[in-house]
């Protein structure tokens, strides 16, 4: 797998073009050129520069260095998102494809319900219900998305649930704890790994969404969405403003977008025999 990793360019690529942006995000306050917070009306709407590589903005501050600043918010709250989705998603799935009966019942029941709303609706009611803070949109985000997490991965726990290695465990008297964490959640790691490179770029989206509409992240902490907001009241002036974390925004899910489709091709057993 690792070979085969190696040797797939796109996932060489959008995997380093991934790091380095993680990369610039955590180093954010050596390699910002001004303070992101810092405004000066005198220079709003500034040209580039060296001192202001993408400008001002419409209070003066320098746009570069707001980027550099609002990866953490949003690259952060995204893996966020994802881990606790993915946590939330993979519990349920397992129970449900290995123990089956009344509990798997229940819980694809709830599934069922969950997944026949609409899921950017369902979050707009949960943040509106619960109050607008970064942390109720994570909330709001894990609630909405964990039942496709849970479907999914129920499916793949049945493909391995009636396996020889998992039933002579459960001959020899291994508890059912042993069983669904030593050898079915590493039979469905693959999967969960292309799941979750799929869906931290809808996390990013969602994210970046509630901070444009004014229900995430709030002003003056920079975030790519949150940018966006501001800038929309000076597209037609200032449209660099708007370009730059929108144009961030695109690339960034683009590249998780094309690692999970290599990852998918990567851990695919039919290709894996070929």
């Amino acid at each position: 797998m690792l070979k085969k990793f190696l040797k797939n360019k796109v996932a060489m690529l959008t995997t380093i073009l991934i790091v380095f942006v993680a990369f610039v995000g955590i180093f954010a306050p050596i390699l910002a050129p001004n303070d992101p917070y810092k405004t000066d009306i005198l220079n709003k709407f500034s040209t580039f520069s060296l001192s202001y590589p993408l400008g001002t903005d419409h209070l003066g501050r320098c746009v570069f260095s707001r980027m550099l600043y609002g990866i953490r918010p949003t690259l952060g709250l995204a893996a966020l998102t994802m881990l606790g989705t993915i946590g939330l998603g993979a519990l349920m799935g397992l129970l449900a494809g290995y123990f089956r009966g009344w509990i798997d019942e229940i819980i694809m029941r709830v599934v069922d319900v969950m997944l026949s709303f609409p899921s950017q609706i369902m979050v707009f009611a949960v943040v509106a219900l619960l109050g607008i803070n970064v942390q109720n949109v994570i909330l709001a985000n894990v609630f909405v998305k964990w039942a496709w997490y849970a479907r999914m991965i129920r499916t793949g726990v049945l493909k391995y649930r009636d396996r020889n290695f998992v039933l002579f465990s459960r001959c020899i008297g291994n508890r059912e704890s042993f069983i669904l964490g030593r050898h079915l959640l590493p039979s469905i790691a693959s999967e969960m790994a292309v799941l979750a490179s799929l869906d931290i770029g809808w996390a990013i989206i969602n994210i970046s969404t509630l901070s444009f509409l004014g229900l995430g992240v709030q002003a003056p902490i920079p975030e790519w969405g949150a940018m966006l907001n501001e800038a929309k009241n000076v597209l037609t002036t200032n449209p660099v403003q708007m370009l730059a974390p929108g144009i961030a925004i695109v690339v960034v899910v683009s590249a998780f977008h094309l690692l999970g489709d290599a990852l998918r091709d990567i851990l695919d057993p039919k290709e894996a025999n070929l």
